[in-house]
């Protein structure tokens, strides 16, 4: 049956054939490789090629992307080469810690073992700190000088880290400070203002921290000034999204805030208040009339004859003396106050209100069919001061602070269908655990596919082939040009076979009849 087609009929056959063929065993080569999933990512080249030789001696299948730097094992897999791993130290997290003593050699010289301690405190301290969720990786470069004997000849330690951040992610200055304490805590010798740290693009990080020290606020007063802003915008989301709907608003406050230690003492006197604390009167009075008749008594019987004694003068006295002292206490009052540290003395709230989507008309938005547009429509005045109250009410605002709000409507340049976020596809995809199983459905669509449009028209096409020598056979021949039918009809065939040559034959058969009527 082959044998009848034509060359290119066979051709056709054979490669439809041969791409059904591969098709089937490509869907079931495809439906049966494991599913991959990221065992670690972002792996050194050390790290990569150390895990790759552990999953060789396995014999676990594995799938390297990103350059080698993620490597992918089976679903199943995962959490057990994870386990299997660590146990053996891997990855390592770049250079090597203190398992560089494990192997020593007898002849191993001091140099070499400072070399060793030196390269096993850098990977310690970078293992360590890259443990934060913020860093992808880290480096520690450490710069130990050697002892001297006297103390102004010894140098300082130094050091320095750098840090490669996740996407997204930045350190705050409290972390920052802490990555410096920690790297001079762990180095004998290393002084704080000695240890610089950047990140990967080469910005310092270690200095911005100081440098907010000191223009006056230390960490701990960036991080309460911070909390602050935050709790407020978070208030004022939640309530506006409650009204204007899911990510319809953004929220920014700014403030200002006294860290000063005030202590105030303060004392006041009223002079209408006094009152009479001590008095002290005293008064003296005297009358009476002092005379003397003669001599002092006795003189005269002294005195000789013929002296003449002048008589004694009488006088009269008469005095008062009063003396009064009355002390006033007026009344006082001392009074010490200490403001609490802390205070806000300022508040500024920037809000954007996305607007209101309405469906639009085909003619206005120039939507097609089956998609119809949404038409921007701002809020009206009435319903902006509405808003601007309730940001005023959570947000505490006080005017005597001289607070400012400001609400804005702005079009977020989408409709009520918002995207969601690569996050929340993230999780989406996560809670999907049909996931792995779709390969499987789509490779049986497929196999489907080749079987109902490939496989089963070559089979009727063989069929139809093999069924036409038959008929032909019953059939009787059928001359397919003008004379050959015009010989047929004129040889006066029966009803039956005129009817069917016609039928066969039906231009022919037409140009034949023409020529008779012509020829009539």
């Amino acid at each position: 049956m082959f044998s009848k087609f034509s060359i290119n009929q066979r051709m056709i056959i054979l490669i439809a054939l041969a791409g059904s063929v591969a098709g089937l065993i490509a869907v079931a080569l495809w439906t049966q490789q494991p599913d991959m999933q990221v065992l670690f990512t972002n792996l050194n080249g050390e790290d990569a090629a150390a895990i790759i030789d552990k999953l060789k001696e396995t014999k676990v299948p594995y799938e390297t992307t990103g350059g080698g730097s993620t490597v992918l094992v089976p679903s199943a897999q995962v959490h057990d080469l994870r386990l299997q791993l660590a146990t053996q130290g891997l990855p390592h997290g770049g250079g090597v810690g203190y398992e560089i003593f494990d192997r020593t050699s007898i002849g191993m010289s001091e140099f070499v073992q400072k070399l060793n301690y030196r390269r096993a405190l850098q990977g310690e301290l970078a293992r360590t700190i890259a443990q934060m969720p913020e860093v992808e990786r880290a480096r520690v470069h450490l710069a130990i000088p050697e002892r001297r004997l006297f103390a102004n000849e010894q140098d300082r330690a130094r050091a320095s880290v750098i840090l490669s951040l996740r996407n997204g992610q930045l350190l705050t200055k409290a972390q920052v400070q802490g990555v410096v304490h920690l790297v001079a805590s762990s180095v004998e010798g290393l002084q704080t203002r000695d240890v610089t740290v950047v990140d990967g693009h080469g910005n310092m990080l270690s200095s911005t921290a100081a440098a907010d020290e000191t223009a006056g606020l230390t960490n701990t007063q960036l991080e309460y000034q911070r909390a602050i802003e935050k709790d407020i915008e978070t208030r004022i989301q939640t309530m506006l999204e409650r009204i204007v709907g899911l990510n319809k608003a953004v929220v920014r406050v700014s403030s200002v805030v006294d860290f000063r230690k005030v202590e105030t003492t303060e004392e006041r006197y009223d002079p209408n208040g006094q009152v009479v604390r001590s008095e002290q009167r005293g008064q003296e009075k005297s009358n009476g009339v002092n005379g003397v008749s003669g001599g002092v008594p006795g003189v005269q019987s002294n005195v000789p004859p013929g002296t003449d004694l002048e008589p004694a003068q009488t006088s009269s006295s008469n005095s008062a003396t009063k003396n009064e002292t009355v002390n006033y206490e007026i009344s006082r009052t001392v009074s010490r106050i200490v403001e609490p540290i802390g205070t806000i003395k300022k508040l500024s709230v920037a809000v954007l209100v996305d607007g209101l989507y309405e469906p639009a008309k085909a003619a206005e938005a120039g939507a097609t069919a089956g998609e119809p547009a949404k038409k921007y429509v701002p809020r009206s005045e009435e319903d902006m001061k509405r808003i601007e109250e309730i940001v005023k009410k959570a947000m505490g605002y006080n005017a005597e602070r001289q607070d400012q709000v400001q609400v804005v409507n702005v079009q977020f340049g989408f409709g009520p269908e918002e995207p969601q976020t690569a996050a929340v596809e993230a999780v989406a995809e996560e809670s999907k655990p049909w996931v792995p199983y779709l390969r499987y459905a789509v490779g049986a669509l497929l196999f489907l596919m080749i079987l109902l449009f490939v496989v089963r028209p070559l089979i009727a096409m063989l069929g139809a082939t093999a069924a036409a020598p038959e008929m032909a056979a019953d059939a009787p021949a059928l001359p397919a040009s003008v004379g050959a039918v015009e010989a047929s009809l004129a040889t006066g065939p029966d009803r039956a076979q005129i009817i069917d040559l016609a039928r066969k034959n039906p231009d022919t058969t037409a140009v034949v009849v023409k020529q008779w009527l012509k020829g009539a």
